[in-house]
């Protein structure tokens, strides 16, 4: 014991080096292996959070799959039937079915309504007459599309406006005879008595059938007059309508399971919960959307006509003589307003919810065969926009059914939004109502029942929500960065919208009438049924079987396709959308579809990537801390040469070489505990006990097993042979040239030495390459999808942790191999600078000894890293190869900054001790 005293007190440089080192790799490996079970726990603690969304199955009689089993969210929801409600009923008759929630898909309805702008402060003060130009600009698809409406005007005067009520307007012939009008009539009364109709004949040919998407056809005009004694006014104040078409998805589901499904009765806002059967009559009950689920948003310009603009409509000249000239004059802009369509929807509820109240807008529409009005009142029919099928990737032709909707007696004219103008992606049918011979009870009329709150109904955990639950707020992201495209007017357009009307299954079948045109499943008109299974699902085993078999007997028993759900996740997939007609770009976007089983895939994907990083520590660890004992016994090679020559049996040399890296390991697991202890802290890491208590038991044992092959060697080799420098014979046929080949040559002269510190340094790249890979964007199993990427953030920080310890024990292995490389070969390096080198080319000599081993290590540890990236999911993303390089360059770093400690040796070498010796 006393000579390993001495041993430690001579050599105490080599000594604190060892016991650095091994104290470093032991905490590192404490460190990595609490922080890899944290994460671990989090990560499962997560999963189990997010395993179940609303629904455990999705049942659809359209089988279509990607090739890896993922489904569109969007072909979802744009399926229109195939199930029956037979089936239906025999699927919520299985056992251990909880719930079993259909949807069935109706259509578009639209509403209509005048949002009215104020423009009293953009009104001239001194002109008796004027008229104001309002030129709304639509946009849509995150400002990428724009297109401007049909103008509305407001013909203002000083005088007064009277209101003569009549049976009908025929728009023409306001006046006969004994000059009183006939028909009801708007009526300006002069100074002088004389009494002009106005804002009466609005009829502009536009042609014998009627574009309800053409602007010219949507142009509309106004009266007011500032006289408080005009019985003529709609208003007090000066107003412009703008009028905002709203399109509205009507699905229709089953009340109870909705209810037992996510608690839609829970959300109500307002009024009541549907109820079964439907009521009698031919009035159909709804629940509203308490906020419109597209996005409408339209630029206002208002601007002010020339003076004279209003002479032609005192003088009781029809409009369609004076809308020509009013498109021309160029007017003086005064001023912007922005109208959105929730400007618009509390009039649509007001519609829905009291439908024999609603009274039209005072607006009149130029356009068709008549002047007509806007609104929806109690005998108006539903008229149903069918989107069957989902997003196409080229154009679709536009539905002839566009032109002529409002062309016929029976009914008024209902614009369209202008943004379905834009290219169509979508087959898009229009079913107006149209009477059936001996129809006697009249068209279907909706009601608002009661009006829901969508963020009120329990879509599931966070992460577990489905893009095409009926509730959530769908959006495709471009790939390319910027804001997403969200649903607009265009129904016709990328983004499917989610139900803003909802209906019961058996209302629905009022629309099953022949009046109503194709497009109506009556056969089959479920699209999808949502089933939740009887009690608690998790990640385990036993619940990924009942899923199993429970999806099995649903297929067995009704022939449909079913989907698990539990346990997937929302993935985005590049799609390609094609060019819009008014402004958007082609663009790819992040398309969200359902990929099942995210959740035991990305647990054992993360786990797998934690064994691989804790490995590496671990083998970093275990060379380091060899590299660490073999070195402190290769460096008393001549002194236990010289004990054998005294007379040490081996077992004595033996048991000296263990005593000593016992003490040594002895004391590296005290100072790695503490250090655990405390670089635990700045790190985040939980340290778990056990692991710490392992500390000291693990650095002793890795000291005693690393010094057993160099203590064998060193007492079975020959005194003589012993006291020889240990570096291997290496046959040139020429001298090293250069400063370079002297250091391939040194490289080569210890090439297990050699060997060691590559291999560390290659582990370091290695888990570099393989987190930088995934984290710049490694699609697969890992990230990709909602929970994946979730879970993949909260192991980042464990990540990290192992990737900077291994990269450190590296350098540390590294810095270890030069240092001992110098010391062995002092005398050598005296004898050059005794020779005439200077202290710059030493140093060059030592540094690029440093670039060999980071040259070795870098690469091979770059291709490992790329080798076990891709071992985790279907291929590298472009920017792996580039990563790969730039670790590769920081494994060279790392050798560069490793060599900074032995290099300043060389400053410190005694050169006239170390040339007396030899």
């Amino acid at each position: 014991m006393s000579m390993i005293w001495a041993q430690v007190r001579f050599r105490r440089g080599r000594f604190a080096a060892t016991l650095l080192a091994v104290a470093i790799a032991v905490a590192s490996f404490a460190l990595l292996a609490s922080a890899s079970r944290g994460s671990q726990v989090r990560a499962q603690g997560t999963v189990g959070r997010n395993f179940r969304p609303v629904y455990d199955l999705l049942v659809r009689a359209d089988p279509a799959t990607d090739a890896t089993g993922r489904v569109s969210f969007d072909s979802v929801l744009s399926a229109g039937g195939g199930i029956t409600l037979e089936q239906w009923r025999r699927i919520q008759a299985l056992p251990g079915v909880s719930v079993a929630a259909p949807v069935a898909t109706v259509g578009y309805v639209m509403r209509t309504v005048a949002v009215s702008v104020d423009v009293g402060p953009y009104l001239s003060p001194d002109a008796r007459r004027q008229v104001l130009r309002a030129r709304p600009t639509w946009t849509w698809d995150a400002g990428a599309s724009r297109l401007t409406d049909g103008s509305s005007y407001l013909y203002v005067t000083d005088d007064r406006l009277e209101f003569v009520p009549g049976d009908r307007i025929t728009g023409r012939e306001v006046f006969e005879g004994d000059n009183q009008p006939r028909a009801s009539s708007l009526l300006e009364i002069g100074p002088d008595g004389r009494r002009t109709g106005v804002c009466a004949d609005l009829t502009h040919d536009v042609g014998g059938t009627v574009d309800p998407l053409r602007p010219d056809a949507r142009q509309a005009v106004k009266c007011w007059s500032r006289d408080p004694a005009s019985t003529g006014n709609a208003s007090d104040h000066a107003l412009i309508d703008v009028l905002v078409s709203v399109p509205m998805l009507m699905a229709a589901i089953d009340p109870e399971q909705e209810a037992r499904l996510d608690g839609l009765d829970t959300a109500l806002v307002s009024g009541s919960y549907l109820g079964s059967p439907a009521p009698a009559g031919t009035v159909m009950p709804v629940l509203a959307a308490s906020r419109p689920l597209v996005e409408q948003q339209a630029t206002v310009r208002i601007d002010r006509l020339g003076p004279n603009a209003g002479d032609g409509v005192a003088a009781g000249v029809s409009f369609d003589n004076l809308v020509d000239g009013y498109e021309a004059d160029p007017g003086t802009p005064v001023g912007t307003v922005t109208v959105h369509g929730a400007d618009a929807y509390p009039q649509v509820l007001q519609q829905l919810a009291h439908p024999a109240d609603t009274t039209p807008p005072a607006t009149s529409i130029v356009g068709g065969e008549r002047p007509t009005t806007i609104g929806q009142r109690l005998h108006d029919p539903i008229e149903i926009f069918w989107t069957a099928g989902a997003r196409r990737p080229a154009p679709v032709a536009p539905d002839p059914g566009w032109t002529g909707l409002s062309a016929n007696d029976d009914q008024p004219f209902n614009p369209l939004p202008l943004e379905l103008s834009d290219t169509s992606l979508r087959p898009v049918a229009a079913h107006p109502y149209v009477p059936a011979p001996g129809e006697q009870d009249g068209p279907t009329q909706l009601r608002a029942v009661g009006v829901y709150d969508p963020a009120k109904v329990d879509v599931g955990p966070p992460l577990a929500a489905m893009p095409a639950d009926l509730y959530s707020d769908p959006a495709l992201a471009p790939a390319g960065g910027g804001d997403p495209l969200r649903p607009s007017a265009n129904f016709a357009g990328p983004v499917a919208a989610r139900p803003q009307l909802l209906t019961t299954l058996d209302a629905m079948a009022a629309l099953w009438r022949p009046a109503y045109g194709a497009g109506l499943s009556t056969a089959a008109p479920i699209g999808t049924i949502r089933v939740r299974l009887a009690g608690a699902l998790g990640p385990d085993e036993l619940s990924r079987e009942r899923l199993r078999a429970a999806a099995e007997l649903i297929n067995q028993q009704t022939g449909l396709h079913v989907d698990i759900a539990a346990g997937g996740s929302a993935a985005a997939v590049p799609a390609e959308l094609a060019a819009g007609a008014h402004g958007r770009p082609a663009l790819t976007v992040r398309d969200p579809w359902l990929q099942p089983g995210v959740a035991t895939v990305v647990v054992a994907a993360i786990d797998r990537k934690s064994l691989l990083l804790a490995g590496l520590v671990l083998v970093t660890c275990v060379l380091a801390v060899a590299n660490a004992t073999g070195a402190a016994v290769r460096t008393r090679t001549s002194e236990l040469a010289v004990l054998a020559c005294l007379g040490w049996p081996r077992r004595r040399l033996f048991g000296l070489v263990l005593g000593e890296s016992a003490l040594v390991g002895l004391a590296a697991g005290v100072a790695g505990t503490a250090l655990a202890a405390v670089a635990a802290v700045p790190l985040s890491v939980r340290i778990v006990p056990r692991y710490l208590m392992l500390a000291a038991p693990a650095a002793l044992a890795l000291a005693l097993l690393a010094a057993v092959v160099p203590a064998l060697r060193a007492t079975r080799a020959a005194p003589v042979t012993a006291v020889r420098p240990s570096f291997a014979r290496v046959r040139a046929r020429r001298a090293p040239r250069g400063i370079g080949g002297l250091a391939w040559t040194n490289a080569l002269r210890a090439p297990g030495r050699t060997a060691l510190g590559a291999l560390s340094l290659a582990l370091g790249v290695a888990a570099l390459t393989l987190l930088a890979v995934v984290t710049a964007g490694f699609r697969g199993s890992v990230t990709g999808t909602l929970l994946g990427d979730a879970i993949t953030v909260q192991v980042r920080t464990t990540d990290y942790v192992a990737t900077a310890i291994t990269i450190l024990l590296g350098a540390v292995t590294v810095g270890d191999v030069l240092y001992v490389n110098i010391r062995e070969r002092a005398a050598e390096f005296a004898l050059l600078g005794a020779v005439g080198w200077d202290d710059g080319r030493l140093v060059r000599l030592a540094g690029y000894e440093a670039a060999v081993l980071g040259a070795a290590g870098g690469p091979l540890g770059a291709g490992a890293g790329l080798a076990v990236a891709a071992s985790l999911g279907a291929g590298l993303p472009p920017v792996g190869y580039a990563v790969a390089t730039g670790a590769a360059l920081t494994g060279l770093l790392v050798a560069a900054v490793a060599a900074v400690v032995p290099v300043r040796r060389l400053r410190n070498l005694p050169t006239t001790r170390l040339l007396a010796e030899e």
